[in-house]
């Protein structure tokens, strides 16, 4: 159906209904398998990855409105063993045909941080016969404990990078109980007195394999969005102890009206004659929630409106300052969880609303 707005709002429901994330299909097969001309992977926040991971399809034929179906992605996993929770980014390494998926690596809105949610799970597209086959293919798991906050952390303290300061509340609930958890397990040491709480919410990989990672929090300073570049991310897969390596940060101009400062929701990649452009939703940074620490002590960043950005990335660099134009905003949906782009140009998002996912859909407008 036609939205007051604009869009197109198609009601895709599928419990668990917190989407997180989106990406277009990319393998022809799959998508013809299934009868459908246009398909995208939507990872959910609320349980297992395993059960998580879902493809909404748009049946060939059907008017662009009409004709949408979502369908949950069965899975066996391998790899490490353990809980998995709160699926937040969802993004495809064009080079190896992989489906990454990670979590938050954060915890809940009044602490701790959580091991369970420091994941980052694979599966090969072209793998995928058909979505509805039980399993239709092998979702490999990698759950190596606060390994990439520390990562983040080493490499943010070696950046110079100015940080907002971490409020109180956030540092009682989110590092030093975090600590005091993790006594005597075996990522004890990993989280450490100076650390920032590190929330992952956007994933999009670049031309050159690097991986740049959207963090929700922390922001820099003076309230800004924070980008991670990674390297050798496939190495979590490795089965030895190898790690991926910081490569730089990235900081965008990209602050909604309403809020002082804001953090990403997530993240895009567009091939363009001017080079990769990067499209990123940023918005507050915790729902808005009572309970929420980061709320308490941020509250500049409670009624940031969730907007859309863009940026070029300059090419062989992996590290600076990016000057956002402004495409959209959604004032009165504060929860825009997902944007994916087609080829033609064509954005897509998806919401996390009570009752549902949402997916809209719009024509990508000049800046």
């Amino acid at each position: 159906m036609a939205g007051e707005d604009g869009y197109f709002e198609m009601d895709l429901n599928l419990h668990p209904n917190e989407a997180s994330g989106l990406l277009t299909i990319g393998d022809e097969a799959l998508l013809g398998e299934h009868g459908w001309d246009l398909g995208f992977w939507a990872v959910l926040d609320e349980g297992e990855i395993e059960d998580c991971i879902a493809a909404i399809g748009h049946r060939s034929g059907s008017p662009e409105s009409e004709g949408w179906q979502i369908e949950r992605l069965r899975a066996d996993v391998s790899g490490d063993a353990g809980e998995t929770e709160d699926a937040e980014a969802i993004t495809r390494d064009e080079s190896t045909g992989y489906v990454y998926i990670l979590g938050s690596h954060f915890g809940g809105k009044a602490g701790p941080l959580q091991p369970k949610r420091g994941f980052v799970a694979r599966f090969r597209e072209s793998d995928v016969g058909s979505v509805t086959e039980d399993p239709a293919m092998e979702l490999d798991v990698s759950r190596r404990s606060f390994a990439i906050h520390r990562l983040v952390n080493d490499a943010l303290k070696e950046s110079g990078l100015d940080l907002i300061s971490l409020g109180d509340k956030s540092h009682e609930a989110l590092i030093a109980a975090t600590i005091e958890e993790g006594e005597g397990r075996e990522w004890s040491g990993l989280v450490r007195e100076d650390d920032y709480p590190i929330n992952v919410e956007g994933a999009a990989f670049r031309n050159d394999g690097t991986l740049l990672l959207g963090l929700r929090f922390p922001t820099t300073a003076e309230g800004r969005p924070i980008l991670v570049e990674l390297a050798g991310i496939d190495r979590l897969f490795d089965g030895d102890d190898s790690l991926p390596e910081v490569r730089g940060f990235w900081t965008a101009d990209a602050v909604g009206r309403g809020g002082e400062i804001a953090g990403v929701r997530d993240l895009a990649l567009l091939q363009t004659e001017a080079g990769e452009e990067l499209h990123l939703v940023t918005g507050n940074v915790d729902s808005r929630d009572k309970e929420s620490v980061l709320i308490q002590d941020y509250p500049g960043g409670r009624e940031t409106v969730a907007t859309h950005f863009r940026c070029v990335l300059p090419e062989g660099t992996h590290s600076g300052n990016l000057e956002a134009d402004f495409v959209r905003e959604f004032p009165r949906l504060p929860r825009v969880e997902g944007i994916a782009i087609t080829a033609e140009g064509r954005v897509f998002y998806v919401t996390d609303e009570d009752e549902g996912v949402h997916l809209r859909l719009t024509r990508l407008l000049a800046g």
